[in-house]
């Protein structure tokens, strides 16, 4: 009865009703002697490493790529952290440098040789006039300082130019690059007379009222002539860079670089008369 029953079954239900009794049986006779199968359980453990390692495959994929993926988060991380310390320490370098700069600049200045006619008092640019068609700076002197009109002002190079006002602890400087400004000065090489003119531009002056037959030259250095009182002699007012000679008239068309600093010049020195000085010195004991 239960064959033909059995045999009625599908063929695949049949082959998996075999199988399962097959595993029953071995399994039975597993549990009573484990010996007989050690040799077929390690051949099947043998077997199915690589199928072990192929199933852990994805894990390792994610462990890997969350590896990678934090790696490279902490590399981006530092990159930012090296890349603002270097911003950072730019910064203080271009600090330092400008300190060093300006400490040269001040080295410069003070070790001008010193006139025995002239005091050089050292004051220094707070600010520009208000009108910018005027080549004018504020000083951080005054009268209280000694500080009067009329008094030439120099840097480490050279002419800067006159004081026009003064109040009791600032002043105002009309520099020689002002248009309306001039400067009596001698062609160095030669002696020549001539006016160096200001162009509003702080970065030139004109040559004016030299003839085309005089000697000038490219190069040629300009220094204050004293004619006139305003400006003492022997003071650096610029150097020749250009020079045309026009159809026009009988004069030069030079163009002239200025020696002293208008552009960033932050220090100054106010030439003060020594006997001037010492005569209001004596007024005020008195």
């Amino acid at each position: 009865m239960i064959p033909s029953i059995f045999a009625r079954q599908p063929l695949a239900l049949r082959k998996t009703a075999i199988v399962l009794i097959v595993a029953l049986i071995l399994m039975w006779f597993d549990s009573k002697n484990p010996e007989w199968f050690n040799p077929i359980r390690t051949t099947t453990h043998a077997a199915m490493q690589p199928i072990y390692e192929l199933s852990l495959l994805p894990s390792y994929a994610k462990h890997w790529s969350s590896g990678s993926l934090q790696s490279k988060e902490a590399l981006r991380r530092e990159n930012m952290q090296l890349k603002s310390q270097l911003i950072h320490a730019q910064a203080k370098l271009q600090q330092q440098d400008y300190i060093l700069a300006q400490n040269a600049r001040l080295q410069g200045i003070l070790s001008t040789t010193r006139p025995e006619q002239f005091d050089l008092n050292l004051a220094q640019v707070i600010g520009t006039d208000t009108n910018l068609l005027r080549q004018i700076v504020v000083l951080n002197k005054g009268e209280q300082d000694g500080v009067q009109v009329g008094q030439t002002v120099i840097d480490e190079d050279g002419v800067l130019g006159q004081i026009i006002n003064v109040y009791p602890n600032t002043s105002r400087l009309l520099l020689i690059t002002d248009e309306q400004q001039s400067v009596a000065v001698t062609v160095k090489r030669t002696g020549q007379r001539a006016i160096v003119t200001g162009e509003g531009i702080p970065t030139s002056l004109r040559l004016n009222y030299v003839f085309k037959t005089s000697d000038v030259r490219v190069g040629d250095e300009l220094v204050s002539s004293g004619l006139g009182g305003r400006i003492p002699a022997g003071y650096r007012v610029g150097r020749i860079a250009h020079i045309e000679d026009t159809q026009a008239d009988n004069f030069r068309s030079i163009e002239v670089t200025p020696a002293a600093n208008f552009i960033d010049n932050a220090y100054v020195l106010v030439l003060q008369d020594k006997l001037v000085n010492k005569r209001n010195a004596d007024i005020s004991e008195n």
